[in-house]
């Protein structure tokens, strides 16, 4: 396989000077999206499984991939992976190191498969996982309120309208009504 020219930052494929370190700080994003490492590994594991079934790359190949991709991960979980600014973003950290686990293979993870796909695809892994986290969340947040709950359905308070007092009601109702509000919002995520 040819060498990999794309295997560089975004910027070095069309401007031939050094780019200044101020021109690298705006267009690097590492210290932000490193967060999606596991979304991109896991998006590059699918993909490359897709081009062993299409019969596009061997299992060989698929395998030293997958290998290497698995090496990556477990290196950056237990945070011996150097992270560097100067190849922009999480996807060309993961590309340089799987060159150097693998060599010239790590080039096939492009076939068919463009950065756009390959930022979109981690975005919404990214976005599906993290909102089952907040789900996850909500639903510990609307069973506590409901034991409060349980424990004020005697406690009595004033009910407010539009900021001011109105009938008095329980404190249990009062909660109540942020349990339909946590539900609600947990319809308008999905």
């Amino acid at each position: 396989m040819a060498k990999n020219k794309n295997n560089q930052a975004i910027w070095n494929s069309r401007i031939k000077k050094n780019a200044s370190s101020l021109f690298q700080k705006v267009g690097n994003s590492i210290d932000i999206d490193k967060r999606l490492y596991k979304e991109d590994i896991q998006g590059s594991i699918a993909h490359v499984e897709m081009l062993f079934k299409q019969k596009i790359i061997s299992f060989k190949i698929k395998n030293k991939i997958i290998y290497g991709l698995t090496k990556i991960d477990k290196e950056i979980a237990k945070n011996k992976f150097e992270f560097n600014k100067k190849y922009e973003d999480i996807h060309m950290n993961i590309e340089k190191r799987l060159f150097q686990i693998i060599g010239e293979e790590a080039g096939y993870v492009h076939t068919a498969r463009s950065r756009n796909d390959q930022v979109i695809t981690d975005f919404k892994i990214w976005m599906k996982n993290s909102t089952k986290e907040i789900n996850t969340n909500i639903d510990k947040v609307i069973k506590s309120t409901i034991k409060l709950a349980e424990k004020n359905v005697e406690t009595i308070m004033p009910g407010f309208t539009h900021l001011k007092n109105a009938q008095a009601i329980s404190f249990a109702h009062y909660l109540m009504s942020y349990v339909e509000m946590f539900n609600r919002d947990k319809k308008e995520i999905f």
